[in-house]
């Protein structure tokens, strides 16, 4: 009965706010971009009013796609379900009848679920007329794609890196914990000559290093790939930035964050842009 009352007072005030009771096709365009391109489309309308808070929209992104089960970073909205979780994690200490109507005064688009970018409008107290009235930039477009593909890539490239890194750590430990077993076994008294001869013979092997110097081998190849990427990538972003009336605020800055991520996990002395 109270979620009654709450669904009748909702209707009348999505009646009384008649800018928001049509989405445009424009909108439900953006709405259905991925979490990542809704928060640059939001932060280049707004970046004069929220761009200091671009690191917290930035950590939005993480828990929104944290919460998407199915899409993860691929995602564009969450369910209703995942939508109070989300509010929840964002401070939205409430009952679930009044989560449930802040999710409602969310939703511009009323189709029960929440994109990211509805969160934001929600968050800062802007609208949709305003922000379908904000120039996205005049950057050629083919030099933003060349830019975020070299993001991609070097995204991709920090990920191999990574596995070999995590390849040559699972093989050094095996290794060592192999040798400690043949050197037991060698030394082993009760153990046959033949047994312990074999045992010590595969230790002078395994002290060679010849399979953790193939994982090295493998490890400074991915790590110069990774480094080269990151180098190529933040390049571009640098040259696009220079240009005369580049005003894409928002997903210049986003592709900063993105290249300080992968730059963290290089060698130390690579992490400088």
């Amino acid at each position: 009965q109270v979620e009654d009352q709450v669904e009748v007072k909702l209707n009348q005030s999505r009646k009384i706010d008649a800018s928001m009771a049509a989405p445009s096709i424009e909108f439900k365009s953006v709405t259905a971009k991925n979490y990542a391109d809704q928060a640059k489309f939001f932060l280049n309308a707004f970046w004069n009013e929220c761009g200091k808070e671009a690191e917290k929209i930035w950590g939005f992104w993480e828990q929104i796609v944290a919460l998407d089960d199915q899409k993860k970073k691929n995602g564009s909205d969450l369910d209703e379900f995942n939508a109070h979780r989300f509010l929840e994690k964002m401070g939205e200490t409430k009952r679930v009848v009044e989560l449930r109507e802040t999710l409602r005064t969310i939703d511009v688009d009323f189709n029960k679920r929440m994109a990211l970018i509805e969160y934001l409008l929600f968050r800062y107290k802007q609208t949709v007329p305003e922000l379908l009235s904000r120039p996205q930039g005049e950057i050629d477009p083919e030099e933003m794609r060349r830019a975020e593909e070299g993001v991609r890539l070097a995204q991709e490239a920090f990920i191999q890196m990574q596995a070999e890194l995590d390849g040559l750590k699972k093989e050094k430990e095996a290794t060592a914990k192999k040798m400690a077993d043949l050197e037991k076994k060698a030394n082993d008294t009760s153990k046959s000559d033949v047994m312990r001869k074999g045992a010590a013979n595969e230790l002078e092997q395994l002290k060679k290093g010849d399979n953790i110097r193939v994982r090295e081998g493998k490890t400074t190849t991915a790590t110069k790939k990774a480094e080269d990427s990151v180098a190529k990538a933040q390049k571009v972003i640098d040259e696009i930035r220079k240009r005369p009336g580049a005003s894409l605020p928002g997903s210049l800055w986003w592709m900063d964050r993105e290249m300080a991520e992968v730059r963290k996990f290089l060698p130390q002395s690579k992490q400088k842009a």
